[in-house]
């Protein structure tokens, strides 16, 4: 595409900072020493990786109106990881502490700001809870915890899958776009749980229930705000869900990987005989295109969104690295960063929204990243 398209001015600079793993963990050898950033200037090209700062397992990072926010995925020794906020230099493009608070629970995975700025909400994935905190308008730090809520263990004691479903996980927090209620995929429940805030408190408001053994991880709502797209981890799934008066209802569900045909590289098990999971999902801003990553089998599969609320499948191609977990669109979309948590690389992909089938993803190269988790635009 020539330059003459390219939303970015010459000279503007985005900032795209870099969740890590930094200590090696069950289910990863974490080679990070904290945040990550790189600049970046269009074209999908990144520039060199450096430390932003020095953090603790700060496997999901989050940006709000300069302020970046970030868990620490531990367990001190009352049972809690910590949640910080930085102030992003505009100028030096550096982080500068704002301060810090326990998350409530233990290994928060996954933290979001509300979308008037005035809370920010905490997965804790160990834990099992939800922690909701004040965040102060005007610096964006991190104010008084108001509320945490634990998720009650399923009745039946444990999900068909014991080994992962054996208590609650929440595993993501989103806000909705249009009611503001908070929406948990909570892994181990096989449920995303719905919350109202209310007087600085959390209220159930909801809860959709999930098919048994599918593992809810991660979601990302339509730009119009009235669909939702369910990452199943272990059923390995991509569900579509309509706004209806009492919620959220199915409206599609579809595998993400091709039926395996013996052929090595379909099906959904990946490299060495690894199990095939679900990891991240995201949307185009037009509300056309999803994309979702899949570790084990490694790849990106992308699906066309019709208004009838059919999903297309596409292409799924390779990612080009190991367990891909996050993905994200560079903010004019022409092209897709995919993290590469176990292969220390971002890989960068170029997108073609109006092309049939595998050419919707052309892979450019990748870049260096030590154990990349997620992917934030500041």
């Amino acid at each position: 595409m020539s330059d003459a398209r390219s939303p970015f001015p010459p000279g503007q600079h985005h900032d795209l900072f870099l969740g890590t793993y930094t200590e090696r963990l069950p289910h990863v050898d974490g080679q990070a020493p904290g945040i990550m950033r790189a600049g970046y200037a269009g074209h999908g090209k990144l520039g060199e990786t450096t430390l932003a700062t020095v953090f603790r397992n700060p496997s999901w990072v989050a940006a709000f109106e300069g302020v970046l926010y970030a868990v620490s995925e531990t367990r001190a020794d009352g049972g809690e990881g910590d949640v910080s906020a930085y102030r992003i230099d505009p100028d030096s493009h550096t982080l500068v502490l704002l301060g810090m608070q326990p998350s409530g629970g233990a290994d928060p995975a996954h933290l979001a700001v509300s979308p008037d700025g005035r809370y920010l909400a905490v997965a804790n994935y160990s834990g099992g809870s939800v922690a909701l905190f004040a965040l102060d308008g005007q610096t964006g730090r991190i104010g008084e915890r108001l509320d945490v809520v634990v998720h009650e263990p399923r009745h039946d004691g444990a999900g068909p899958d014991p080994a992962r479903q054996e208590a609650p996980h929440p595993h993501m927090v989103a806000w909705d776009p249009h009611t503001h209620d908070l929406y948990v995929p909570d892994l181990g429940l096989d449920a995303v749980l719905v919350y109202r805030v209310t007087d600085g408190r959390l209220a159930p408001a909801g809860r959709i229930a999930c098919a048994p053994g599918s593992g809810p991880r991660h979601l990302a709502f339509h730009p119009a705000g009235d669909v939702l797209f369910l990452v199943g981890e272990l059923s390995t799934t991509l569900t579509v869900l309509g706004r209806a008066r009492s919620g959220f209802a199915e409206l599609a569900s579809v595998p993400l990987l091709p039926a395996p045909s013996g052929d090595a590289s379909t099906g959904t098990t990946g490299d060495g005989g690894r199990p095939s999971t679900g990891a991240a999902v995201r949307v185009s801003s037009g509300g056309d295109l999803v994309f979702a990553s899949v570790r084990g089998h490694d790849s990106v599969s992308v699906f066309r969104y019709g208004t009838d609320g059919a999903l297309q499948p596409l292409t799924v191609v390779p990612s080009h690295g190991l367990t891909p977990r996050d993905i994200a669109l560079t903010p004019d979309e022409r092209h897709l960063l995919v993290a590469n948590q176990d292969s220390h690389s971002v890989t960068v992909f170029s997108v073609d929204g109006s092309a049939p089938g595998d050419n919707v993803l052309s892979y450019l190269g990748e870049h260096w990243a030590p154990s990349p988790v997620c992917l934030a635009w500041a």
